[in-house]
């Protein structure tokens, strides 16, 4: 099977983990360009050497996953702050015909993201006047919409009017005539799968809500599916960086010819109803086209199939380093650590572990570990530990959102129950153990929050420190796995054997261990 892929960007889980994905296999042949050629940060990729590699590795290629964002505009953040011409953007998406045209047994599988509107203030990842203004951008998308939608009560529209107010006109037209050029071209890319040009389309939702600019243009993006009825090809739900996971399972099922069929185990049933932190619908909504998209068969209450384990949050999803840390990251606040009652009430986590444990006795089990965002739960960890099942399942995701975590599990799922290499099962595993859980849960905040500005080092500026600051995470991760698992992996931490940050920041962190 040979697959060349075209990541969103070079952090870890757009670039390693399609690595990690495709060695499970020894039949996977998987290319992708050098990360030299594929931008930084805002720093768009070169479009012409990325244009490049894909002709130039096509012939003998069975399929081409494809991140548009990156093909596009050169990556995730140049999309959101480019000025090129919708002309410009067009005619490198028709490109993909002349693509499919010149190689027709090719098959491409591609994704396509809705312009984000983040809730704060931050130009790190958006254009500059976001840092002032952005979450008055966000607030005038969300109730104007909500205000066409369901009304709004008089605070509500003196709110609405004040924050239009604080937006300048200028900012507001670049904001809006961008996200008009996404819009028309993922109208674009949805023709091109009518036209079986793209085999699959992904269009995932960053930090979405109820109301704003996302919802108003999926309202376009579902008429445009509807009206060319490509519902079985196109699939839109949260997430974004899990999308080249995703993607890479569709296109090995495909060609393997072979169906996947699974079945979920909840430490809370009631979670399939909840709408999670930075989301727009219930789980079990989200479950089911993220499923489909990745071409596997969810059956229920089926005990004789591959476990998604899937760990949700009782009445309210906390952030995990709000638990472990007590420190609201949009707020900036540092209070006592506190978990919500419900966590405890809605789940018992001893025998959902048991479970667990049991359950790997007979299949492969991944667990998906979203009871919090940004983090995994080190009480589940204590517990799978405990339990006998922390070194028996077959990969672990609980980084970031919900969709994050929950299209890495199912990627992670397939890949160890179908391949041949259980070498690279066990280290993806340990690894995402040690970066999902022991750094984002443990490790990441105080090493941020005190260690840091204890040398004269922040956030995004540790470069010249780098060595020591990489040192001090994996001595911390360290502590944090003897102190919290005392009976798997032969009671040793797995071998760190490098750290390093693509984005010069301390999220997306790339640890790899032996």
């Amino acid at each position: 099977m040979n697959i060349i892929s075209i990541p969103l960007d070079i952090r870890p889980y757009n670039y390693e983990f399609l690595i990690s994905l495709a060695s499970m296999d020894s039949n996977i042949s998987l290319k992708m360009p050098e990360k030299k050629i594929l931008g930084y940060k805002k720093q768009p990729a070169s479009y012409q050497a990325v244009d490049d590699f894909i002709n130039n590795h096509c012939a003998d290629a069975d399929a081409l996953i494809i991140s548009l964002d990156m093909y596009l505009y050169g990556g995730l953040f140049p999309a959101r702050i480019h000025q090129m011409e919708l002309t410009e953007l067009t005619a490198r998406l028709n490109k993909i015909k002349t693509l499919k045209g010149n190689y027709p047994a090719l098959k491409i599988y591609a994704s396509s993201l809705v312009l984000r509107t983040p809730k704060y203030n931050s130009s790190e990842e958006e254009p500059d006047y976001y840092a002032h203004i952005g979450h008055s951008i966000f607030q005038v998308g969300y109730l104007s919409d909500k205000e066409k939608r369901v009304g709004l009560n008089e605070d509500e529209k003196a709110h609405l009017l004040a924050h239009r107010s604080a937006i300048d006109s200028v900012s507001f037209d670049d904001w809006l005539s961008r996200r008009s050029k996404n819009l028309q071209l993922i109208e674009h890319a949805i023709e091109l799968v009518d036209e079986k040009i793209i085999d699959q389309l992904i269009i995932p939702l960053d930090d979405t809500a109820e109301f704003g600019f996302t919802m108003q243009d999926q309202e376009r993006i579902y008429e445009k599916i509807s009206l060319l009825g490509v519902q079985d090809r196109v699939f839109v739900h949260p997430g974004t960086d899990e999308s080249g996971c995703t993607l890479l399972t569709k296109a090995y099922l495909s060609m393997r010819k072979q169906d996947f069929l699974a079945t979920t185990l909840y430490s809370n049933e009631l979670f399939k109803t909840y709408i999670p932190n930075y989301e727009d619908r219930p789980f079990v909504h989200s479950l089911r086209s993220h499923a489909a998209a990745s071409g596997i068969t969810l059956v229920d209450n089926n005990v004789s199939l591959p476990v998604l384990a899937i760990n949700g949050c009782g009445e309210i999803m906390q952030e995990a380093f709000d638990i472990s840390y007590g420190y609201n990251l949009h707020t900036g606040v540092r209070k006592p650590k506190y978990k919500n009652i419900t966590y405890y009430t809605h789940r018992d986590l001893v025998t959902y572990a048991k479970e667990i444990a049991s359950r790997t006795l007979q299949m492969p089990v991944v667990v998906i570990d979203v009871a919090m965002s940004n983090g995994g739960e080190t009480e589940l960890i204590r517990a799978l530990d405990k339990a006998g099942a922390l070194d028996a399942i077959k990969g672990y995701a609980g980084w970031n959102t919900t969709c994050n975590s929950l299209g890495t599990g199912i990627a992670t799922l397939v890949f160890s129950t179908m391949g041949d290499n259980a070498d690279a099962i066990e280290r993806f595993l340990k690894e995402r153990l040690v970066s999902d859980w022991a750094y984002q849960t443990e490790v990441r905040f105080p090493v941020q929050f005190e260690y840091l500005p204890s040398i004269g080092l922040s956030y995004s500026s540790f470069e010249e420190k780098e060595t020591m600051v990489f040192d001090k995470i994996k001595s911390e991760i360290e502590k944090a796995w003897m102190e919290n698992i005392q009976y798997s992996f032969n009671g040793c931490c797995p071998a760190i054997t490098s750290i390093s940050a693509p984005f010069r920041r301390m999220s997306g962190l790339h640890i790899t261990v032996a």
